[in-house]
């Protein structure tokens, strides 16, 4: 099958668009905060009844927006 050149500009026109729009709304996204946590989960040893347990989760942003955290609560 042969294609004939008129046929040929209008579809190249169309992926050319297509493409190039759907390259920029991905490079003109809004930012966003980017939450990284190492540890996501800690199991503490046995312990007497009564006493305190700590352990500290080192959460970063590595997005380019604030990162909120309105709260946080034990599972």
């Amino acid at each position: 099958m042969k294609l004939k050149p008129a046929f040929l500009t209008p579809a190249l026109m169309f992926f050319l668009i297509i493409t190039l729009t759907d390259y920029t709304s991905a490079k003109e996204s809004d930012p966003s905060p980017q939450v990284i946590i190492e540890q996501t989960s800690f199991e503490f040893s046995p312990v007497i009844a009564g006493t305190d347990v700590t352990h500290r989760f080192s959460i970063s942003n590595k997005g380019d927006a604030p990162l909120n955290i309105p709260g946080v609560y034990s599972g």
